[in-house]
Order: C-alpha cells, then structure tokens, then sequence
C-alpha cells in the first residue's frame, strides 16, 4: 500500500481525541514516526503513540459510530470532490465556509471528507 492510503499524523491525532479504537496494524509516534505491527492493535490506549489506520478504515469507523458516509465523486475535468450525507436520512451536511476544492486523487478527496467530519463531530 501507498502513502496516500493512510490517515496522516493530523487525522491519527484527531481520531484519538474522538475516541477511535479500532485496532490497527500500524502507528505514529508522538514525534511522528510510523512503525509497523504484525499484529493489529489499539494504539490509541497508550499515551505514547496514535493508531494510523487505512482512509478506509478511519470512513468505516465514522460511517459506523457516527453515521456519516463520505461520498466520493468523480467530475468531468479529471477532479474529485467529496459531500458527507447522514446516515440514515441521506442530508447533505458540511461546514458552512468550506471552498469548493478539486481533488487530484481518489484518496486525497477522501482524507480531506474525512478530516472534515472529525472537525464536525
């Protein structure tokens, strides 16, 4: 897996601080380094370190506990955009003075919905 798979450090801290405890195969330490496990485990139970979980993991946990689903969509013009829609109710929420931003890339449109929702909740 790529770089662009993984939440980075700034999402991993969020994602602490919201309590996501879903056990991970990788981690950030506090200065930031990443370290690999064999087997998963909940980082964020220790004070030294932050679970790092797959983009996709971090969407299932949101779209789980919290119940919004980040929408990825392709546009004409080779861009992505995200909407987060509430689950089950299907509304289109989001922050108010968010720009209109196109994404280059499937993932970096998805770490972005991902971060925006974390900064929601």
């Amino acid at each position: 897996m790529g770089k662009e798979d993984y939440v980075s450090l700034e999402v991993a801290k969020m994602l602490k601080e919201k309590e996501f405890d879903i056990p991970c195969l990788s981690q950030y330490t506090r200065s930031g380094s990443i370290w690999n496990c064999q087997e998963p485990e909940n980082f964020n139970e220790s004070e030294y370190c932050y679970s790092r979980p797959t983009l996709y993991e971090a969407q299932k946990w949101l779209r789980d506990t919290i119940c919004i689903h980040i929408e990825i969509v392709y546009m004409y013009g080779n861009y992505w955009i995200y909407d987060l829609l509430t689950i089950p109710t299907h509304d289109l929420i989001g922050l108010t003075d968010k720009d209109n931003v196109k994404y280059e890339s499937y993932e970096e449109a998805l770490s972005a919905g991902i971060l925006e929702v974390l900064e929601l909740i």
